[in-house]
């Protein structure tokens, strides 16, 4: 990596000196003019940067960990976020995960439907009551790990619990929060049966999820650590039910306490089939497998997820936000 190109960690918006004040607003201008051009040339009233030319495709690991430890660093320099714009974007964030999610395991609710029903309270004639109690149980478990994020709250099994019990409250209350007794199988797009670790070693099997965790969160990059965390507990299926929601939701736990952006997978078939492909790599805890593909498609969201933030908190317009993002514009300057 080029030091020239990195940007300064240690600056932020109060510590700006004359000279780097006067060459942000320069930056900005240009970055402004670029935006400007974009939606000329698309005829759209709105564009985005292509931050690919910045932090290129690339399948190496140790790579895009630098990549996103650099982005995490830009996005920083934004800090504190505009809360009305951040109210605005996590709103639709919100939505949109509680969708993907959900329609990952076959909720019936459209995107739109999804949004109406969140923001009116109104049901959707047709849709089952499961489909919106699912939908607005995902929304509280969000609005859950983002608090405790926010509180500093580690990680623990009784968090998973809790997490759990949101995501089937109302819907199976008995199971919500309570490791299964039964066995549990699921049978893979080849056709093979795959059976998950019997009940009676769950216990076991959470213990040494969390002796990893603990031995491995300070060292381990965060994103590759949240990948981890879904993969393993995904893995164990600690539920009878909710298993895949509740790890995507522990993954994005961990991604909000380190400061980086949430991981939304997409439930497109195609996508779909590609997530379900990179979980199979990693069949079970006990034998283990390759966790890599696994690693590499999340970093890659977290990346997308980057990307989009990077260009929405850029365009912060605000008297407050005039002298934020100079870690930002000082690495894409070469591109406006």
């Amino acid at each position: 990596m080029n030091p020239k190109n990195t940007p300064n960690s240690n600056i932020n918006s109060s510590e700006l000196t004359s000279t780097q004040k006067n060459d942000l607003t320069n930056w900005k201008n240009n970055f402004n003019s670029l935006l400007m051009d974009l939606m000329g040339k698309t005829g759209k009233n709105n564009a985005q940067i292509d931050l690919t030319k910045i932090w290129c495709d690339t399948n190496n690991l140790t790579e895009i960990y630098e990549q996103l430890s650099e982005m995490k660093q830009c996005l920083d320099s934004f800090r504190p976020f505009d809360s009305a714009m951040l109210k605005n974007f996590n709103e639709i964030l919100d939505i949109k995960y509680t969708y993907e999610s959900n329609s990952i395991e076959g909720n019936s609710l459209t995107l739109n439907e999804t949004s109406q029903f969140l923001n009116t309270g109104l049901t959707i004639g047709g849709k089952p009551l499961v489909d919106h109690l699912e939908a607005i149980n995902h929304q509280e478990a969000i609005q859950y790990i983002r608090e405790l994020a926010t509180n500093n709250i580690p990680l623990s099994e009784r968090e998973i619990k809790n997490i759990h019990s949101l995501v089937l409250k109302g819907i199976q209350d008995h199971e919500a929060g309570q490791y299964r007794k039964q066995p549990v199988h699921i049978i893979k797009q080849n056709g093979d049966k795959y059976e998950f670790p019997q009940p009676f070693i769950i216990p076991k099997l959470m213990e040494e999820f969390f002796i990893f965790f603990n031995q491995n969160k300070d060292t381990a990059h965060p994103v590759e650590m949240a990948a981890h965390l879904h993969q393993k507990l995904v893995n164990i299926h600690p539920f009878i039910d909710g298993n895949g929601r509740t790890s995507r939701l522990i993954m994005n736990l961990f991604l909000f306490q380190t400061g980086y952006p949430i991981a939304v997978i997409e439930s497109e078939m195609t996508k779909r089939k590609a997530y379900y492909n990179h979980l199979s790599d990693y069949q079970g805890v006990v034998g283990g497998g390759d966790s890599k593909p696994f690693q590499l498609f999340i970093a890659q969201k977290v990346k997308e997820a980057f990307i989009e933030q990077l260009n929405f908190f850029s365009q912060d317009g605000s008297n407050e936000g005039k002298d934020k993002g100079f870690q930002f514009f000082e690495k894409i300057k070469s591109i406006i």
